[in-house]
């Protein structure tokens, strides 16, 4: 995800939830976050950083949910990819 020229990043997050989009979402903004896009050669890297994290703090759970997208990321996604 790439910063563009007014700051704001490449992709908007959508809350489901409260059906509109993330506000607050810029540069050191509460809501500042970022997207990984499967294809993307790095994700799987990320995502099994994060489970591994989520899995030391106790969210075995959620840490095998995450675990299991990035066995579906990076260089395993059949469309993998350098980021744009």
């Amino acid at each position: 995800m790439r910063n563009q020229r007014d700051g704001k990043g490449k992709y908007r997050v959508f809350n489901n939830r409260k059906n509109a989009w993330v506000e607050n979402d810029g540069p050191f903004e509460d809501n500042e976050h970022f997207v990984i896009m499967l294809k993307d050669k790095y994700a799987r890297a990320a995502l099994m950083a994060y489970a591994s994290a989520a899995d030391q703090d106790g969210e075995c759970e959620y840490a095998i949910d995450v675990q299991d997208m990035a066995n579906r990321a990076g260089p395993m996604h059949p469309k993998c990819k350098a980021p744009d």
